[in-house]
């Protein structure tokens, strides 16, 4: 039910807190810019001008990303800057190497689209997830109740010009019931039109700052659509601000541990002999765990099958390379596998509530204890949607949700010229895939420093504060002039409050697949003969490159379902 209805285009940017392009820069000239300003608000970032000069960014002036955020100059650069860090590694484990970069821009433009590029077997798009070789994880996503589905949206409240992104999360009845919404409704309302109405009816009988509170109370996912300045001004937008983007620190409370070499093994990719324990759900710590399979790293990903999870990540890349277990941490025995795996393990990437798995003794005293009592340090880095500190640290959050919170979706409102402070979801699920590279560069550089001075370090990352880097002052927005050049490139469609995010980002890849050769072209891609979800398996490659291939990142085995593998210790390297 997308609106008609617009107003004239401002000129004094997309609202309060922005800062816009005064001279277009082609985006791989505008991400060697960019790439200056991150290194150097990266503590501990590489000076080395071999390396920062070393990185080739190449492709399309234009962007590919609708809107006039630089979602795609940011994580190319969050790609090189990992590309960066695994030179760095290469060179401590004592190879030589080519110090060169090579990130095309346009690759890293469909990254965000990952979950969506997938082929099998001549199958792409929604079909995939019908497919039988596909499992289910949410039966109440795929029961086709509009309710369940409108549940995630964006609305008016009774405030004037504030809307709030609602957010279904794992339990969408949860949080309907709040606004009177029951199961009962289900029967009636049988149109996702219909449903969206009736939320909005409901949404605007409350305020803003009621219903902030209610999903607080009941410990539920949302936000008020801030402007990017409204959310720099609130605490919590400042407890974020606080911290660098590439967040992590040594845990100077731990015994001195000697720095530990890379293990010595034939693989020659920069995190060959890593191990890694994949704790997450959902999108961006799956993809920070691909993106450390896709460097050499030995991932083991723990599920619970007696939880949700989303499917779309399982035939993509996000499921690339690594071992896929299924563990119950209310039975003894899989209590007990799970700290085999922690004793055993460089890292633990954990994407779950911040500081819910403490309860279950897997927080990050506990992994520290472990790494104390073996005498070698540990790598725990916590995502999540609001950051590490903050009265709304601990809250559940998604992509949409920062999306809100941060400015995004102010911004993207505004660029439709939209009335100000009615939100409209960014194209693709951004911040969740790009969170996901800069999780694994986080991690990354506390291994480099690990291997350098010793010790276990302690990292985060988040939603909102990858959100908060694109709408910096410093990065800038994209003029309108360009923000319709790349609209009549393309010829995107409109979009308005009540848009799903898997639809809209498969309309986009209808315009990128009807209006270029952008999907089209084979060299974004990677296949896996005989996977278990087909024969051919087609799916977004690494988007780092190397000069020397045997050094530059790739999976070697194809994606597999959640819980998958039987339960097995890491490899002894």
């Amino acid at each position: 039910m997308a609106s008609d209805a617009r107003k004239q285009e401002s000129q004094d940017g997309y609202g309060p807190g922005t800062v816009v392009d005064t001279d277009f820069l082609p985006v791989p000239a505008e991400c060697c810019r960019l790439l200056r300003i991150l290194a150097a608000k990266t503590p501990g970032f590489t000076k080395d001008e071999a390396l920062l000069d070393g990185v080739v960014f190449h492709g399309n002036d234009l962007p590919c990303i609708p809107g006039p955020i630089k979602s795609q100059a940011v994580t190319a650069v969050l790609h090189a800057m990992v590309g960066i860090v695994g030179l760095e590694i290469l060179h401590l484990r004592g190879i030589n190497t080519t110090p060169v970069t090579y990130i095309d821009v346009d690759h890293a433009g469909l990254y965000p689209a990952t979950p969506a590029l997938v082929n099998v077997d001549g199958h792409t798009g929604p079909s995939i997830l019908k497919l039988p070789t596909v499992p289910q994880w949410d039966k109440d996503r795929a029961s086709n109740s509009p309710l369940v589905y409108r549940a995630t949206a964006i609305y008016e409240t009774a405030d004037k010009g504030v809307w709030f992104q609602l957010h279904g999360s794992l339990d969408s009845w949860k949080m309907l019931a709040l606004l009177g919404i029951g199961r009962d409704l289900d029967a009636e309302i049988r149109t996702n039109d219909a449903a969206y109405t009736l939320i909005q009816e409901r949404v605007r009988t409350h305020r803003a700052r009621e219903i902030e509170q209610l999903m607080v109370e009941k410990g539920l996912s949302g936000s008020i659509v801030f402007s990017p300045e409204g959310w720099r001004q609130t605490e919590m937008g400042r407890s974020l601000s606080r911290h660098p983007l590439i967040n992590y620190r040594q845990q100077g409370q731990c015994p001195k541990l000697e720095p530990p070499a890379f293990p010595e093994v034939d693989d020659k990719r920069p995190l060959a002999g890593i191990k890694v324990v994949e704790l997450v759900r959902i999108i961006a710590g799956t993809a920070a765990g691909a993106a450390l399979a896709s460097m050499g790293a030995e991932v083991i990903r723990v599920n619970s099958s007696k939880l949700k999870d989303y499917t779309p990540a399982q035939p993509s890349s996000l499921m690339a390379g690594k071992i896929t277990i299924d563990l119950d941490l209310d039975e003894p025995a899989d209590h007990g596998k799970l700290i085999r795996l922690f004793e055993q393990a460089d890292v633990i990437l954990q994407g779950y509530r911040l500081r819910s798995l403490e309860r279950r003794g897997f927080g990050l005293q506990a992994a520290l204890r472990m790494a104390n009592k073996r005498g070698k340090g540990i790598i725990y880095v916590d995502e999540n949607c609001y950051g590490p500190d903050g009265y709304y640290a601990e809250r559940p959050g998604w992509q949409q949700v920062a999306d809100a919170a941060a400015g995004s979706s102010y911004v993207m409102g505004q660029s439709f010229s939209y009335p100000p402070g009615q939100g409209v979801l960014p194209s693709l699920p951004i911040s969740d895939m790009s969170t996901g590279i800069l999780t694994a560069l986080t991690i990354m550089c506390a291994l480099r420093d690990r291997a350098k001075f010793g010790g276990s370090y302690h990292g985060h990352s988040s939603l909102t504060a990858y959100n908060m880097v694109t709408l910096d002052p410093d990065v800038r927005l994209y003029q309108r002039e360009i923000v319709r050049k790349i609209n009549d490139k393309y010829q995107f469609p409109a979009w308005s409050s009540d848009a799903h995010v898997a639809p809209l980002y498969y309309s986009v890849l209808d315009a990128w697949d009807e209006h270029s050769d952008l999907i089209k072209n084979e060299k974004y891609y990677v296949h896996f003969s005989n996977s278990v979800f087909g024969s051919d398996l087609r799916v977004l490659a690494p988007v780092v490159r190397y000069a020397e291939q045997e050094y530059s990142p790739r999976w070697k085995s194809p994606p597999v379902p959640f819980c998958h593998h039987q339960f097995t210790d890491f490899s002894q390297a």
